[in-house]
């Protein structure tokens, strides 16, 4: 729902993955180093940390919604210039994500 591809067999994602640069990924995340998007990592790690990233910016975007239907029904000009500003704050956060 939130990714694409989560119906996929096990087979089509399933790479030779040495053994050598999983130990070494797990160090590193043992260590709490910082691990950026283009570093290695295990084909089911970068998939969880899509879905999680998925669903972030999937709340983001829902955030705003409720928000959204009160520039309407704002009392005055400053609050709808406030209540913009939220929507359009939470917008960036989801598609920034």
């Amino acid at each position: 729902m939130y990714t694409q591809a989560l119906n996929t067999s096990e087979a089509d994602d399933r790479s030779v993955e040495d053994a050598g640069r999983a130990a070494l990924f797990q160090a590193r995340i043992d260590a709490e180093e910082r691990i950026e998007p283009n570093d290695w990592m295990p084909a089911a790690y970068r998939k969880t940390l899509v879905r999680q990233i998925s669903q972030h910016a999937h709340s983001e975007i829902v955030g705003m919604l409720p928000e959204g239907n009160w520039i309407t029904r704002a009392p005055s000009l400053r609050r709808k210039a406030a209540l913009l500003a939220k929507v359009q704050d939470e917008c960036g956060h989801g598609l920034y994500l």
